[in-house]
C-alpha cells in the first residue's frame, strides 16, 4: 500500500472518530477534552498531508515549464484563451545631450533637434501598443501559442490623419506577429517548438522583456525540451536542451513561379548560423513558493545556462565595390559581398535566488569566450590586417532587498558589472566608424569617440560584454544615451515605500562608471579621459489594481560626471514618463 493510501485510510478513521467525538450518543460517556482534542490536532494534520503531497503531485507536473518565471496554470477546458493589454506611454526628454560639443566621431551623445540647438532641446512623444497573447487548446496536453503586437510603440500622430502637410512615416508595421510556437505536454517532459521567447535568471542574457512598460525581448526559432524534475544531488533539477536557428543562408524560391510560392529551400549550409543550448533548472513555481513563505520556510532556487554558437559565413549587409570599398549603391559594379565569419562563441551563465518571507536575494553571472576569424568589411575599412578576434567577456548583477516594515518599508540595493575595452568608445554600437578621410574612406574612431568597434591594428580582443537592452537600470543614461552597460560598473541603493493596497512610490540613486577612462567621450587631446560618468536619481509613482488597471509616474534627474566633460560645461538632463495599461 502506498503513503498516500495510508494516508487515506487513516484520515479516514480519525474523522470518523472526530465525528463521533463531536456528536456522542445520548447515553455516552462523556468524551476526555485531552482526547478530543488530540483527535482533532490529528484530523488537521492528516488533512495538510494529503494536501502537501497533492501539491508537490502538481508541482512535478508544473515543473516541466520551458522558461525561469513563473509557471502558468494547464489550459482551461476551452478552446481559445485570450490575454494581453494596451498601454499608452507618454515621455518628455530634456537635454540627453547635456549641452556638450560632438565627439571625435563627429556626433552628438544623442540625435539633435531638427531645427535649432542640436545639443540641447526637449522633446515629447506619446506612444501606444495592444499586445495579443492568444493560446489554443487543442486538449488539455497540446497547445498553441501566439503574441502579435497593434501598433509596436507606434508613435501617435506618426502616420495618418494630419491636417496641415504630410505626416512623419512610422518606422514599423502597424500588425507585427512576433511569435508563435506550440506545446506538448509528455509524461516525461514539455516539447515546445515555433517562434518563442526566451528568458533566463535575471534576464542580464536571455530576457523576454514581458513586463508593461518593457521593450525588446528575445525571440528564438527554437526546438526545445524540458524534462521533469530529475532527483540529483542537488535536488530536483529540470533540464531543458534546446537548438536555436540564428542565421539562415540564401534562400533558393521556386524557379517556376518565383518569390513567395511554394516552399523556398536554403541553399547553402555554410550560411546557416545555430546555437544549442542547455538549461539546468531547481525552480520553484509560483505557488510553491507562496506556500513556503506563508509557511515561514525560505526558498533557495539556481540555475545555468550553458550556449554555443557557430556563424560560418555571412553576407555583407552592404553592396561592397570590393576594389575601393566605397559603400555607394549608385556605382554600377557593386555586387553582395560574402565573407567567411568563422565565429564561434561559448557562453555560460550562472543563476541564484534566496527568498524569505522579507529577504530577497537574487544573482546572476556570465561569462563568453570565442572567435572571429573574419570581422568582415569593416576590418579592411580599418586596415585590420591581423589574425582572428578573440572575445572575452564577463558580466553580472547582485541585487537584495530586505522589508524593513513588512508590505510596507522596503530597502534594497543593485551592484552591475560589464568588462570594457581600451579601444574608444563603449562598444554598443561598433558599426560607428570615425569621419570620412581625403580619398572617402571612414577612419578608426579616435580617442573621445562616444562609439565605435572595439578592435583594431594591434587590438584584437574583445572585451566588451553588454548587457541585453531588456534589462532596466535607470531612465536616462544607460536607458537613452548610452542604450546598454557595457565597459562600466554600477551602484544603486533603492527604497520602496507601499503607501496603501495598490499604490507603491519607488526611489533609486544609480552612480555609473566606466572601466577604462579611454572608452569616455572624456579622452581627447591625449588627457586620457575620466571614468566617473553620472549620478542619477530616479522616482516612480505607481497603481495597480486586481482587475487589471495599471498607471505609473517617473521622473529621473541625471547629473553627468567628469567622464563626459568636453571642456566645457555640461548641464542636467531630465525625463518624465507616464503610462497606463488595461490587462485583459
Amino acid at each position: 500500500m502506498s503513503r498516500l493510501q495510508v494516508l487515506v485510510a487513516s484520515a479516514a478513521l480519525l474523522l470518523a472518530s472526530g465525528a463521533s467525538a463531536q456528536a456522542p450518543a445520548k447515553d455516552a460517556a462523556p468524551v476526555d477534552p485531552k482526547v478530543e482534542a488530540y483527535v482533532r490536532a490529528a484530523v488537521e494534520k492528516a488533512k495538510q498531508e494529503l494536501r502537501d503531497e497533492a501539491a508537490v503531485n502538481l508541482q512535478n507536473v508544473q515543473a516541466s515549464a520551458a522558461f525561469v518565471g513563473a509557471v502558468s496554470e494547464g489550459p482551461k477546458l476551452q478552446l481559445l484563451e485570450l490575454d494581453g493589454y494596451l498601454r499608452l506611454r507618454s515621455d518628455l526628454l530634456d537635454n540627453l545631450a547635456l549641452k556638450r560639443g560632438v565627439d571625435t566621431n563627429g556626433q552628438y551623445l544623442v540625435p539633435g533637434l531638427v531645427y535649432g540647438t542640436r545639443n540641447s532641446g526637449t522633446q515629447t512623444s506619446t506612444n501606444m501598443r495592444l499586445r495579443l497573447e492568444p493560446t489554443i487548446n487543442a486538449s488539455e496536453h497540446v497547445r498553441v501559442r501566439a503574441q502579435a503586437d497593434l501598433f509596436d510603440d507606434y508613435v501617435l500622430g506618426s502616420s495618418g490623419g494630419a491636417v496641415y502637410g504630410t505626416p512623419s512615416p512610422s518606422d514599423r508595421p502597424l500588425f507585427n506577429l512576433k511569435r508563435a510556437w506550440g506545446e506538448v505536454e509528455t509524461p516525461v517532459g514539455l516539447i515546445s517548438v515555433g517562434r518563442m521567447p526566451a528568458s533566463f535568471g535575471l534576464g542580464l542574457v536571455s530576457n523576454d522583456a514581458s513586463g508593461l512598460d518593457d521593450d525588446y525581448g528575445d525571440t528564438h526559432d527554437r526546438l526545445q525540451f524540458a524534462t521533469l524534475p530529475l532527483s540529483t544531488p542537488l535536488g530536483q533539477l529540470s533540464m531543458v536542451p534546446f537548438l536555436d536557428f540564428d542565421a539562415e543562408g540564401p534562400l533558393q524560391t521556386d524557379l517556376r513561379f518565383g518569390a513567395g510560392v511554394g516552399q523556398p529551400f536554403s541553399r547553402d549550409s555554410a550560411f546557416d548560423g545555430r546555437t544549442a543550448g542547455l538549461k539546468l533548472l531547481k525552480l520553484d513555481t509560483a505557488d510553491e513558493l507562496r506556500r513556503k513563505l506563508e509557511r515561514g520556510e525560505g526558498s533557495t532556487n539556481f540555475g545555468a545556462m550553458y550556449l554555443y554558437s557557430t556563424l560560418p559565413k555571412v553576407r555583407n549587409p552592404y553592396w561592397v565595390d570590393p576594389a575601393s570599398l566605397a559603400f555607394d549603391p549608385a556605382v554600377p559594379n557593386l555586387r553582395p559581398q560574402y565573407y567567411a565569419r568563422a565565429e564561434y562563441r561559448h557562453q555560460l551563465s550562472l543563476w541564484f535566488r534566496h527568498r524569505t518571507a522579507r529577504l530577497h536575494v537574487e544573482a546572476e553571472v556570465s561569462g563568453l569566450v570565442g572567435q572571429i576569424g573574419d570581422p568582415g568589411p569593416y576590418a579592411a575599412t580599418l586596415d585590420y590586417q591581423g589574425p582572428q578576434l578573440l572575445l572575452r567577456q564577463l558580466g553580472g548583477v547582485v541585487k537584495a532587498t530586505y522589508q524593513v516594515a513588512p508590505n510596507k518599508v522596503t530597502l534594497g540595493g543593485e551592484l552591475g558589472f560589464a568588462s570594457g575595452d581600451s579601444a574608444p568608445g563603449f562598444g554598443n554600437r561598433p558599426g560607428q566608424l570615425g569621419p570620412l578621410d581625403v580619398s572617402g574612406r571612414p577612419t578608426l574612431p579616435t580617442p573621445g569617440a562616444l562609439e565605435g568597434p572595439q578592435y583594431g591594428p594591434g587590438d584584437r580582443v574583445v572585451r566588451d560584454f553588454r548587457f541585453n537592452p531588456g534589462y532596466r537600470v535607470d531612465l536616462i543614461l544607460w536607458r537613452e544615451i548610452l542604450g546598454q552597460v557595457t565597459d562600466a560598473w554600477y551602484l544603486k541603493p533603492t527604497l520602496r515605500w507601499d503607501i496603501f493596497s495598490g499604490l507603491a512610490l519607488e526611489s533609486q540613486v544609480v552612480y555609473s562608471q566606466a572601466v577604462f577612462a579611454s572608452s569616455t567621450p572624456s579622452a581627447v587631446n591625449g588627457t586620457g579621459g575620466h571614468k566617473p560618468l553620472g549620478v542619477e536619481v530616479d522616482n516612480k509613482l505607481s497603481y495597480a489594481t486586481d482587475d487589471g488597471f495599471a498607471a505609473w509616474l517617473q521622473y529621473g534627474l541625471l547629473f553627468p560626471l567628469a567622464g563626459f566633460d568636453d571642456a566645457g560645461s555640461l548641464t542636467r538632463a531630465h525625463a518624465i514618463r507616464a503610462g497606463l495599461a488595461l490587462r485583459f
